[in-house]
């Protein structure tokens, strides 16, 4: 899960709000009776992010929430261990996070803490890459054609990828990501407004890949406002199969992360063994992941993303990754960005 986790009451809220859960176009995911297309075959054939209706149906394979909690929370635990957050409220992702380079980890692994917070240890990253969606008035949605794969293993226990996170700018209560652990793969959604936790998800297998990538080993989800006066909004993924969109997760109420802003990124925790090599770049070698076709809403209008209304101002510098066979691409500023293991 990619999202933004705070740190600290109002001021972890701003600064440190995780990210959550993600998309992208996936070299590395394709249907098991076909070869992955180009990214550019699937971004053509990805349907417009307005262009369907609502099922009214919850999407197929959804987990139930007793499984969800089982696969995912122990994950989130960690995360706020980690981070020493306080009244369980989850600091969940890189934005503003000083550990991305190691500095404010080192600095406090080398003096110890008299403030009682968790540390984590000092050889964890947090990075993360892509678009950042700007704050701005009127803001109520963004959608993205992101890559899924079957064939990334995670093999360390304290790694955990979230490729691609999405979560629109406008103060959303919702965030959909793409989770990778040593024992899940799956799409999932992260409730900002009530739980701060992963609240729905389903398995990225054989099923999801023909129902929600039509075989081409990327999905189209999106987040969008249903309702201004209750803030709620929902997450929806394109079902191919029946050509409308079905809901994996929807909330209402005052999100509790202090953003506005948002995102479409990739985002990663990872440890970096004795070799300075992050484990995740051994899981994630030869495996491409991309976002293709990101959009925004502003008043119910969709626009691409672009310098109006987006930026990288959440990007990582290139060796926070701890990986020196990865190769990162904005190919269309800010619609499409790839990134290679």
């Amino acid at each position: 899960m990619s999202s933004l986790k705070p740190k600290s009451t109002a001021t972890v809220f701003v600064t440190a709000a995780a990210l959550a859960l993600g998309c992208g176009l996936g070299t590395a995911a394709a249907a098991p009776s076909s070869p992955s297309p180009s990214a550019v075959a699937v971004a053509a054939a990805a349907p417009a992010c307005g262009s369907a209706a609502v099922s009214g149906r919850t999407v197929s394979g959804a987990l139930s929430a007793a499984e969800v909690h089982r696969q995912l929370n122990s994950l989130t635990q960690q995360h706020r261990s980690q981070y020493g957050t306080p009244s369980g409220i989850a600091a969940k992702g890189p934005l503003g996070d000083t550990a991305a380079t190691g500095t404010a980890t080192a600095t406090a692994t080398a003096t110890g803490t008299a403030t009682g917070t968790v540390v984590r240890p000092l050889l964890d990253i947090h990075p993360a890459q892509g678009t950042a969606f700007k704050s701005l008035s009127g803001s109520d949605g963004s959608c993205a054609t992101q890559s899924v794969s079957t064939q990334l293993t995670v093999h360390d226990s304290g790694t955990t990828i979230y490729t691609p996170t999405m979560y629109p700018a406008g103060g959303s209560c919702v965030e959909l990501v793409t989770v990778y652990t040593r024992t899940v793969r799956s799409v999932s959604a992260w409730d900002w407004c009530r739980s701060v936790n992963f609240a729905a998800s389903v398995t990225i297998n054989s099923s999801f890949l023909t129902t929600y990538t039509g075989g081409t080993g990327a999905y189209t989800g999106r987040v969008v406002k249903t309702s201004a006066a209750s803030n709620t909004w929902s997450a929806d993924l394109y079902n191919y199969s029946t050509g409308r969109w079905d809901t994996l997760f929807a909330q209402s109420g005052t999100n509790q992360s202090g953003r506005t802003d948002g995102w479409d990124i990739e985002e990663l925790y990872s440890t970096v063994g004795a070799s300075g090599q992050a484990s995740s770049c051994t899981d994630m070698a030869n495996l491409t992941f991309e976002s293709a076709n990101i959009a925004v809403r502003t008043n119910g209008t969709w626009s691409p993303a672009s310098t109006a209304n987006a930026d990288t101002h959440y990007d990582s510098p290139a060796g926070s990754f701890y990986c020196p066979t990865r190769t990162f691409q904005m190919l269309t500023a800010y619609t499409h960005w790839k990134a290679t293991g």
